[in-house]
């Protein structure tokens, strides 16, 4: 399960690396029901990308799948691929950027980043994923 010590764990790697590729971004980690754990917004990144990062996350983390992946679920001809998030979900996105963390085949949790370019916020959160298992063994060095 995604706790408070493993998020800001993943939030510390996560703005080390994008510091490192001049990324100005937020990054959120949620829970495996898509409730927020921890969020962080580095200095310089946008405003929006704080709530953007957020809905990536929750996205990854109900669907069980990256948020780029939601579309799929929709029509890509209507706008919005059809998805009417007025009436029921406003923190639903296809925008790429959320993945869902596994754990020995269970969703604990998912990270949503935004503020780079859409490849630079994926490849971040991929990244953060693959250091899930350096952080529960106790080996978070990047």
């Amino acid at each position: 399960m995604m706790n408070l010590e493993m998020a800001k764990t993943l939030l510390q790697i996560g703005v080390k690396m994008a510091e490192k590729k001049k990324i100005f971004c937020s990054i959120a980690i949620v829970d495996e029901n898509g409730w927020l754990v921890a969020l962080h917004r580095m200095e310089g990144a946008p405003i929006p990308t704080a709530e953007i990062a957020r809905d990536k996350a929750w996205t990854a983390a109900v669907f069980r799948r990256p948020s780029s992946e939601i579309s799929h679920f929709g029509n890509p001809k209507a706008p919005g691929f059809g998805f009417n998030t007025q009436n029921w979900n406003d923190r639903l996105t296809p925008i790429p950027g959320g993945v869902p963390i596994w754990l020995d085949g269970h969703v604990i949790g998912a990270i949503g980043v935004s503020g780079g370019l859409i490849e630079e916020d994926v490849s971040l959160c991929q990244k953060l994923v693959k250091e899930i298992d350096k952080i529960l063994k106790g080996k978070d060095e990047i």
